[in-house]
Protein backbone atom coordinates (compact mmCIF):
# COMPACT_ATOMS: atom_id res chain seq x y z
CA UNK A 1 0.00 0.00 0.00
CA UNK A 2 0.99 3.61 -1.23
CA UNK A 3 -0.14 5.24 2.48
CA UNK A 4 1.73 7.52 4.32
CA UNK A 5 1.21 7.84 8.16
CA UNK A 6 2.44 6.69 11.69
CA UNK A 7 3.98 3.29 11.70
CA UNK A 8 2.33 1.93 14.41
CA UNK A 9 -1.69 3.02 13.43
CA UNK A 10 -0.55 2.04 9.55
CA UNK A 11 0.17 -1.31 10.81
CA UNK A 12 -2.88 -1.77 12.48
CA UNK A 13 -4.80 -0.40 10.24
CA UNK A 14 -3.63 -2.78 7.83
CA UNK A 15 -4.21 -5.51 9.87
CA UNK A 16 -7.47 -4.91 10.59
CA UNK A 17 -8.18 -4.31 6.55
CA UNK A 18 -7.19 -7.82 6.04
CA UNK A 19 -9.05 -8.97 8.78
CA UNK A 20 -12.17 -7.18 8.13
CA UNK A 21 -11.70 -8.01 4.16
CA UNK A 22 -11.02 -12.11 4.82
CA UNK A 23 -14.24 -11.81 7.20
CA UNK A 24 -16.80 -10.13 5.21
CA UNK A 25 -16.22 -10.66 1.86
CA UNK A 26 -19.24 -10.12 -0.57
CA UNK A 27 -21.53 -12.27 -2.40
CA UNK A 28 -21.83 -9.95 -5.46
CA UNK A 29 -24.59 -11.53 -6.60
CA UNK A 30 -26.76 -10.93 -3.89
CA UNK A 31 -25.22 -6.90 -3.16
CA UNK A 32 -28.95 -4.89 -2.88
CA UNK A 33 -31.09 -7.55 -1.13
CA UNK A 34 -31.59 -7.21 2.26
CA UNK A 35 -29.38 -9.95 3.51
CA UNK A 36 -26.64 -7.67 1.90
CA UNK A 37 -27.74 -4.31 1.63
CA UNK A 38 -26.02 -1.80 -0.86
CA UNK A 39 -23.93 0.02 1.38
CA UNK A 40 -22.96 4.01 1.18
CA UNK A 41 -20.69 5.95 3.54
CA UNK A 42 -21.11 9.62 4.10
CA UNK A 43 -17.69 10.68 5.40
CA UNK A 44 -18.00 12.96 8.87
CA UNK A 45 -17.84 16.63 6.55
CA UNK A 46 -21.00 15.39 5.14
CA UNK A 47 -23.15 13.80 7.73
CA UNK A 48 -22.10 16.63 10.84
CA UNK A 49 -24.89 18.96 9.47
CA UNK A 50 -27.26 16.19 7.81
CA UNK A 51 -30.54 15.28 10.34
CA UNK A 52 -31.85 11.94 10.62
CA UNK A 53 -34.71 12.72 8.49
CA UNK A 54 -31.95 13.50 5.75
CA UNK A 55 -30.45 10.56 5.90
CA UNK A 56 -33.33 8.81 6.14
CA UNK A 57 -34.86 10.43 3.11
CA UNK A 58 -31.79 9.96 1.07
CA UNK A 59 -32.27 6.23 1.67
CA UNK A 60 -35.66 5.67 0.91
CA UNK A 61 -35.41 7.38 -2.62
CA UNK A 62 -32.21 5.60 -3.59
CA UNK A 63 -34.74 2.33 -2.40
CA UNK A 64 -37.09 3.18 -4.20
CA UNK A 65 -35.02 4.11 -7.24
CA UNK A 66 -32.63 1.40 -7.26
CA UNK A 67 -35.23 -1.27 -6.28
CA UNK A 68 -32.32 -2.36 -3.77
CA UNK A 69 -31.84 -2.13 0.05
CA UNK A 70 -29.79 0.35 0.87
CA UNK A 71 -27.58 0.85 4.50
CA UNK A 72 -26.46 4.38 5.06
CA UNK A 73 -23.26 4.20 7.60
CA UNK A 74 -21.40 7.55 8.34
CA UNK A 75 -17.49 7.31 8.97
CA UNK A 76 -16.04 7.69 12.26
CA UNK A 77 -13.10 9.97 10.90
CA UNK A 78 -11.82 10.88 7.59
CA UNK A 79 -9.16 7.99 7.35
CA UNK A 80 -12.47 5.62 8.00
CA UNK A 81 -13.86 6.81 5.49
CA UNK A 82 -10.84 6.35 3.11
CA UNK A 83 -10.19 2.86 4.82
CA UNK A 84 -13.58 1.55 3.99
CA UNK A 85 -13.28 0.70 0.18
CA UNK A 86 -10.38 -1.77 1.41
CA UNK A 87 -12.75 -3.94 3.07
CA UNK A 88 -15.05 -4.85 0.47
CA UNK A 89 -17.82 -3.97 2.62
CA UNK A 90 -18.76 -0.20 1.31
CA UNK A 91 -20.62 -0.14 -1.62
CA UNK A 92 -20.35 3.45 -2.78
CA UNK A 93 -20.26 6.70 -0.74
CA UNK A 94 -19.81 10.66 -0.90
CA UNK A 95 -16.84 12.16 0.46
CA UNK A 96 -14.59 15.07 1.22
CA UNK A 97 -12.54 16.05 -2.04
CA UNK A 98 -9.75 14.87 -0.33
CA UNK A 99 -10.94 11.37 0.74
CA UNK A 100 -11.57 10.72 -2.69
CA UNK A 101 -8.37 11.47 -4.12
CA UNK A 102 -6.49 9.21 -1.59
CA UNK A 103 -9.42 6.28 -1.76
CA UNK A 104 -8.57 6.67 -5.98
CA UNK A 105 -4.76 6.18 -5.31
CA UNK A 106 -5.69 3.38 -2.44
CA UNK A 107 -8.54 1.46 -3.41
CA UNK A 108 -9.57 2.39 -7.06
CA UNK A 109 -12.44 4.04 -6.79
CA UNK A 110 -14.58 5.09 -9.23
CA UNK A 111 -15.90 9.13 -9.93
CA UNK A 112 -19.37 8.34 -11.03
CA UNK A 113 -21.13 11.97 -10.14
CA UNK A 114 -20.32 15.17 -9.42
CA UNK A 115 -21.70 17.49 -6.31
CA UNK A 116 -23.61 20.73 -7.41
CA UNK A 117 -24.64 23.33 -4.78
CA UNK A 118 -25.33 26.97 -5.40
CA UNK A 119 -27.01 27.55 -8.54
CA UNK A 120 -25.91 24.29 -9.96
CA UNK A 121 -22.33 25.16 -9.90
CA UNK A 122 -19.54 22.17 -9.91
CA UNK A 123 -16.96 24.35 -8.62
CA UNK A 124 -16.21 26.97 -6.02
CA UNK A 125 -13.41 29.16 -4.53
CA UNK A 126 -11.29 28.65 -1.11
CA UNK A 127 -10.73 31.60 0.50
CA UNK A 128 -8.87 33.02 3.58
CA UNK A 129 -11.54 35.30 5.51
CA UNK A 130 -10.83 37.62 8.49
CA UNK A 131 -12.81 40.30 10.51
CA UNK A 132 -13.88 43.59 8.59
CA UNK A 133 -13.20 45.65 11.83
CA UNK A 134 -9.94 44.81 13.63
CA UNK A 135 -8.82 41.99 11.06
CA UNK A 136 -6.25 41.72 9.25
CA UNK A 137 -5.31 44.55 6.33
CA UNK A 138 -3.34 42.03 4.47
CA UNK A 139 -2.35 38.26 4.23
CA UNK A 140 1.44 39.39 4.75
CA UNK A 141 -0.51 40.75 8.52
CA UNK A 142 -1.41 36.81 9.32
CA UNK A 143 2.18 35.99 9.97
CA UNK A 144 3.07 34.84 13.27
CA UNK A 145 -0.97 35.40 14.29
CA UNK A 146 -3.63 32.01 14.40
CA UNK A 147 -5.45 31.38 11.30
CA UNK A 148 -8.09 28.96 11.53
CA UNK A 149 -8.01 25.37 9.22
CA UNK A 150 -10.28 22.36 8.82
CA UNK A 151 -8.37 19.91 8.38
CA UNK A 152 -6.34 17.95 7.34
CA UNK A 153 -9.16 16.47 4.60
CA UNK A 154 -10.25 19.93 3.37
CA UNK A 155 -8.98 21.51 0.46
CA UNK A 156 -10.53 25.09 0.92
CA UNK A 157 -10.16 25.00 4.16
CA UNK A 158 -6.52 23.63 4.79
CA UNK A 159 -4.59 22.18 1.43
CA UNK A 160 -5.24 25.38 -0.75
CA UNK A 161 -4.47 27.93 2.18
CA UNK A 162 -1.80 26.08 3.51
CA UNK A 163 0.18 25.95 0.11
CA UNK A 164 -1.14 29.84 -0.50
CA UNK A 165 0.48 30.57 2.30
CA UNK A 166 3.61 29.18 2.15
CA UNK A 167 4.68 30.57 -1.64
CA UNK A 168 3.97 33.85 -0.03
CA UNK A 169 6.17 33.29 2.82
CA UNK A 170 3.64 33.42 5.83
CA UNK A 171 4.26 31.54 8.32
CA UNK A 172 1.06 31.10 10.58
CA UNK A 173 0.30 29.68 13.53
CA UNK A 174 -2.74 27.10 12.80
CA UNK A 175 -5.90 26.30 14.91
CA UNK A 176 -7.30 23.37 13.53
CA UNK A 177 -11.65 23.12 13.68
CA UNK A 178 -13.29 19.86 13.06
CA UNK A 179 -15.90 22.24 10.58
CA UNK A 180 -16.01 25.03 8.15
CA UNK A 181 -18.83 26.21 10.84
CA UNK A 182 -16.47 25.61 13.53
CA UNK A 183 -13.86 27.42 12.28
CA UNK A 184 -16.29 30.39 11.37
CA UNK A 185 -17.33 30.25 14.89
CA UNK A 186 -13.55 30.64 16.01
CA UNK A 187 -13.48 33.82 13.61
CA UNK A 188 -16.55 35.87 14.72
CA UNK A 189 -15.39 35.16 18.59
CA UNK A 190 -12.17 36.45 18.09
CA UNK A 191 -10.40 33.09 18.54
CA UNK A 192 -8.39 33.00 15.38
CA UNK A 193 -7.45 36.37 13.34
CA UNK A 194 -8.54 34.92 9.80
CA UNK A 195 -9.96 31.18 9.15
CA UNK A 196 -9.43 29.50 5.87
CA UNK A 197 -12.99 28.31 4.20
CA UNK A 198 -14.97 28.27 0.69
CA UNK A 199 -16.40 31.75 -0.47
CA UNK A 200 -20.01 31.69 0.63
CA UNK A 201 -18.96 31.56 4.34
CA UNK A 202 -18.15 35.56 4.03
CA UNK A 203 -22.12 36.01 3.97
CA UNK A 204 -23.20 33.45 7.00
CA UNK A 205 -21.93 36.16 9.10
CA UNK A 206 -21.95 40.38 9.68
CA UNK A 207 -18.37 41.77 10.19
CA UNK A 208 -16.54 39.71 7.65
CA UNK A 209 -14.36 40.41 4.57
CA UNK A 210 -12.49 37.84 2.29
CA UNK A 211 -9.11 38.33 2.61
CA UNK A 212 -7.66 36.26 -0.64
CA UNK A 213 -8.90 34.32 -2.70
CA UNK A 214 -6.72 30.24 -2.03
CA UNK A 215 -7.95 28.56 -5.48
CA UNK A 216 -10.48 27.18 -7.69
CA UNK A 217 -12.01 23.73 -6.89
CA UNK A 218 -14.07 21.05 -8.35
CA UNK A 219 -16.60 20.00 -6.09
CA UNK A 220 -16.59 16.46 -4.70
CA UNK A 221 -17.62 13.24 -6.36
CA UNK A 222 -19.82 10.26 -5.36
CA UNK A 223 -17.99 7.31 -5.50
CA UNK A 224 -18.26 3.85 -6.09
CA UNK A 225 -15.83 0.67 -5.31
CA UNK A 226 -14.15 -0.75 -8.71
CA UNK A 227 -15.98 -4.11 -8.13
CA UNK A 228 -19.58 -3.00 -8.24
CA UNK A 229 -21.72 -4.63 -10.84
CA UNK A 230 -21.95 -2.00 -13.71
CA UNK A 231 -25.98 -2.35 -13.51
CA UNK A 232 -26.12 -1.65 -9.65
CA UNK A 233 -23.78 1.33 -10.55
CA UNK A 234 -25.59 2.93 -13.17
CA UNK A 235 -28.60 2.39 -11.10
CA UNK A 236 -27.27 3.72 -7.63
CA UNK A 237 -25.84 7.06 -10.34
CA UNK A 238 -29.94 7.42 -11.79
CA UNK A 239 -31.05 7.48 -8.24
CA UNK A 240 -28.86 10.04 -6.79
CA UNK A 241 -29.16 12.62 -9.88
CA UNK A 242 -33.34 12.05 -8.89
CA UNK A 243 -32.95 12.83 -5.81
CA UNK A 244 -33.49 16.90 -5.74
CA UNK A 245 -36.57 16.21 -8.13
CA UNK A 246 -38.95 17.49 -5.01
CA UNK A 247 -39.02 19.52 -2.70
CA UNK A 248 -38.32 17.42 0.29
CA UNK A 249 -35.36 15.67 -1.64
CA UNK A 250 -34.29 19.09 -2.22
CA UNK A 251 -34.29 19.88 1.45
CA UNK A 252 -32.27 16.80 2.22
CA UNK A 253 -29.81 17.26 -0.38
CA UNK A 254 -29.25 20.67 1.64
CA UNK A 255 -28.83 19.38 4.84
CA UNK A 256 -25.87 17.36 3.73
CA UNK A 257 -23.15 19.82 3.09
CA UNK A 258 -25.20 22.63 1.24
CA UNK A 259 -25.86 19.78 -2.07
CA UNK A 260 -28.54 21.25 -4.59
CA UNK A 261 -27.89 18.32 -7.06
CA UNK A 262 -25.61 16.01 -9.17
CA UNK A 263 -24.05 15.53 -12.34
CA UNK A 264 -21.91 12.90 -14.40
CA UNK A 265 -18.21 13.41 -14.46
CA UNK A 266 -15.19 12.76 -15.63
CA UNK A 267 -12.22 11.88 -13.29
CA UNK A 268 -10.10 13.86 -15.26
CA UNK A 269 -11.42 17.19 -13.82
CA UNK A 270 -9.82 16.36 -10.59
CA UNK A 271 -6.31 15.35 -11.96
CA UNK A 272 -4.85 19.28 -11.54
CA UNK A 273 -5.64 19.01 -7.91
CA UNK A 274 -4.13 15.58 -7.53
CA UNK A 275 -0.98 16.63 -8.99
CA UNK A 276 -0.69 19.80 -7.33
CA UNK A 277 -1.36 17.99 -3.45
CA UNK A 278 1.41 15.34 -5.05
CA UNK A 279 3.92 18.13 -5.62
CA UNK A 280 3.29 20.32 -2.56
CA UNK A 281 2.08 17.68 -0.35
CA UNK A 282 4.82 17.45 1.95
CA UNK A 283 5.05 20.95 2.66
CA UNK A 284 1.81 21.14 3.51
CA UNK A 285 1.03 18.43 6.15
CA UNK A 286 3.87 19.38 7.92
CA UNK A 287 2.07 22.27 9.53
CA UNK A 288 -0.55 19.55 11.00
CA UNK A 289 -0.01 18.47 14.53
CA UNK A 290 1.99 15.57 15.47
CA UNK A 291 -0.47 12.38 16.32
CA UNK A 292 -2.69 12.72 13.19
CA UNK A 293 -3.04 9.59 11.56
CA UNK A 294 -2.94 11.15 8.19
CA UNK A 295 -3.12 9.63 4.65
CA UNK A 296 -0.88 11.42 1.71
CA UNK A 297 -0.84 11.31 -2.23
CA UNK A 298 2.30 9.56 -3.05
CA UNK A 299 1.86 8.57 -6.91
CA UNK A 300 0.89 10.10 -10.56
CA UNK A 301 -3.06 10.38 -11.23
CA UNK A 302 -3.25 7.63 -13.52
CA UNK A 303 -5.84 6.12 -15.46
CA UNK A 304 -8.56 4.32 -13.77
CA UNK A 305 -8.72 0.86 -13.45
Amino acid sequence: MKIRSMHGLLAAGILSAMLMAGCFRRDESTVGTPANPLVLVFSPAHATSASSDALAFIKKHLEAATRMTVEIRVAESPAAAIRSFDTGTVDAGLVTLEEYLVAREEYGVHADLQVLRGDKLPDYDGVILTRAKGGAASVKDLSGKKVGFVGPYSVSGFTLPAIYLEKIGVKAVPEFAASHDANLKKLVAGEVYAAATYARQASRAPGLKILAVTGNVPNEPMIVRRSLGREKREALKSAFLTIGDTSEGGRALAAVADITGFRPVDSAVYQPLHELLLREGKTVYDLVPGGWDIYRLSQPYLPER
